[in-house]
């Protein structure tokens, strides 16, 4: 994505102290009942929980670090560190790293790990599932289900990509020689992005430069900044994408509908069009 500005933020969940509680209150229930429960893997009295689920909007092209509280009913003498994994049930599948391991410390009971996230890989609110490993000597169990079954619950990260800007939308439409077309947004004469040119090419781009598509159409979108911008669109030979050999057309809108550029029939090599968000 365009925007490039990236900035660690952390973000810690404020629920440690009811957290710790449930935890406590957990464990003594599950001592207390230790009859009742179905789980051959119930070991021993020390459990480690993850604190809640969380939910996170992240700026597009920014990254932040997203702090995961981990919660031990009791405290050990020695380190305890407990593997990480990415559950299959998550949704998302690029934009975000995840330690292999937490390690909660000698004399403690609480430790905490970060997820890296970067905005722009996101088509919509998605998730990151992160399991435990189960470690000799030490249950994961968070919750026990009606049936006293106990429930080993992984951490979600629910994600939501946030445009800071203006999401923008190009729809071109080809005529028939789709290898003639090529296009840039600019700003203040600088290239913002180009398609349908030669790597190299800068505004004006020459008509050279032009490499163009294949296919019938082409549909992008940006997260664009406030700022004055032009659109330009190429045609090697002059005539457009309409009307001689085919219908061809194109457009820039925003996501609420405002046409910024338009057209399909032109004369020379380029058309351009100003507009600013």
């Amino acid at each position: 994505m365009l925007i490039k500005k990236f900035k660690m933020m952390k973000i810690n969940n404020n629920y440690k102290y009811i957290s710790a509680f449930f935890l406590l209150t957990l464990s003594l229930f599950l001592v207390g009942c230790e009859e009742e429960i179905n789980d051959e893997s119930f070991i021993s009295n020390d459990f480690v929980s993850f604190s809640f689920d969380q939910s996170v909007d992240v700026n597009i092209g920014e990254t932040i670090a997203v702090g995961v509280e981990v919660y031990a009913s009791s405290v050990n003498s020695a380190d305890r560190t407990i593997g990480l994994y990415l559950d299959d049930s998550s949704t998302a599948s690029a934009g975000f790293s995840v330690p292999s391991s937490v390690t909660i410390p000698a004399g403690a009971t609480q430790a905490s790990f970060d997820v890296t996230i970067t905005g722009g890989s996101f088509t919509s609110t998605e998730s990151i599932v992160i399991g435990m490993t189960a470690e000799a000597g030490l249950d994961i169990p968070t919750s026990v289900d009606d049936d006293g079954n106990v429930v080993h619950k992984p951490h979600t990260i629910n994600v939501t990509d946030v445009c800071p800007g203006t999401f923008v939308y190009l729809d071109i439409t080809f005529d028939n020689y789709p290898d003639e077309t090529g296009w840039q947004i600019t700003s203040n004469g600088s290239v913002v992005d180009q398609g349908g040119l030669d790597a190299g090419a800068t505004y004006p781009a020459e008509r050279n430069d032009i490499t163009g598509y294949s296919g019938d159409s082409l549909s992008l979108n940006w997260c664009l900044p406030s700022g004055s911008y032009t659109f330009i669109i190429y045609d090697y030979y002059y005539d457009g994408v309409c009307c001689f050999y085919g219908s061809g057309s194109y457009s820039l809108t925003t996501a609420d509908g405002t046409v910024l550029a338009s057209g399909g029939s032109w004369s020379g090599l380029s058309e351009e069009t100003a507009f600013t968000l």
